[in-house]
């Protein structure tokens, strides 16, 4: 094998043994960074909860119950958004069951707000409860 076949493979092998290299590290911080960032969202979403409870008892402790039931409403409306039916047959199962649940209480007081995508799209997602 002559000197420059030498250097060129040298080369080939030094490059690809780069990319494996690169590809690991870039891998380990992709990972750590998506791990930070759902964590950081179910920081949030905790944040979130415990906000919207003090809020409601707040309204119910001064007998403002059209206040806090109208956020309890939104709060239902919103969640809707996140109850991703996916994930193995169990979650997916107590999910359509937890929506069955929320269609029948819409069914009893139905609601509408002044803005019609978010009322339209709780409906297609409560319709997911009869699948």
């Amino acid at each position: 094998m002559t000197l420059t076949r030498r250097k060129l493979f040298s080369i080939i092998g030094i490059f690809i043994l780069g990319a494996i290299i690169g590809g690991a590290i870039g891998e380990y911080r992709a990972s750590r960074f998506l791990g930070s960032f759902f964590s950081n969202g179910s920081q949030l979403s905790t944040i979130v909860a415990i906000k919207e409870k003090v809020f409601i008892l707040s309204k119910l402790r001064d007998r403002k119950m059209e206040k806090a039931i109208e956020t309890l409403k939104m709060a239902l409306d919103l969640m809707h958004f996140s109850a991703d039916i996916h994930g193995s047959e169990n979650i997916k199962k107590e999910i359509k069951k937890a929506l069955k649940v929320a269609k029948d209480y819409r069914s009893k007081f139905p609601r509408a707000t002044n803005h019609s995508e978010l009322d339209r799209a709780v409906s297609e997602a409560l319709a997911h409860a009869d699948n």
